[in-house]
């Protein structure tokens, strides 16, 4: 597989010239990182890894998690103040073009979401934040993308364990696994990338 023109979706594979018993992650149109091992040469007991999973990656630190979610919800606190200046600037001129900013946040907010937590994260694997962490969500079974939709529904199980006092946030700390409680009930991993 080269690095243009391919149609191969995103993924695990070997790629021509790497080591033998290696894969690279393969996000559509380009690869990202090391070349990891596809097993490992001895078993390992140390916490976090699974050989069967994700080439044999460790899964990703709470502190790892937590930055990243901090670069993704500190891009949607600068989405909402501009946003809000917008909405000062513009209801200062006209009540019109108040609700017009208002209504642009708005799709500002959904089109971040889509983009981000959706189609990045359902895709590749990482979202903006897990990208600069160089962390990210796979499938606990086959170590693959989870998809655009599943990414949908753990955004939908997040907010769900959020509401008793941000319960899906405050798992990953107590967890074995490292796993939040909507990852653990979809059966997904965070893994170093």
């Amino acid at each position: 597989m080269s690095d243009q023109g391919s149609s191969q979706p995103p993924g695990w594979y070997y790629a021509q010239g790497d080591p033998p018993g290696t894969q690279r992650y393969w996000d559509g149109t380009q690869w990202q990182g090391a070349p990891q091992a596809t097993a490992p040469a001895t078993p390992s007991a140390e916490p976090g890894y699974n050989p069967m999973a994700s080439g044999g990656r460790r899964r990703a630190d709470a502190g790892k998690r937590f930055i990243a979610f901090l670069i993704d919800a500190a891009i949607l606190v600068g989405i909402y103040i501009v946003g809000l200046i917008l909405i000062a600037i513009g209801s200062g001129i006209s009540d019109g073009l108040g609700a017009v900013f208002s209504v642009l946040l708005l799709l500002g907010y959904i089109g971040y979401y889509i983009y981000n937590f959706l189609y990045l994260q359902g895709t590749t694997g990482q979202t903006i934040g897990k990208r600069m962490q160089n962390i990210t969500l796979l499938r606990q079974d086959n170590g693959q993308t989870v998809g655009i939709g599943m990414a949908f529904v753990r955004g939908i199980l997040q907010s769900i364990f959020a509401i008793p006092c941000y319960l899906d946030h405050w798992w990953i700390l107590v967890d074995e696994d490292n796993q939040r409680l909507s990852d653990k009930v979809l059966k997904f991993h965070v893994y170093d990338a």
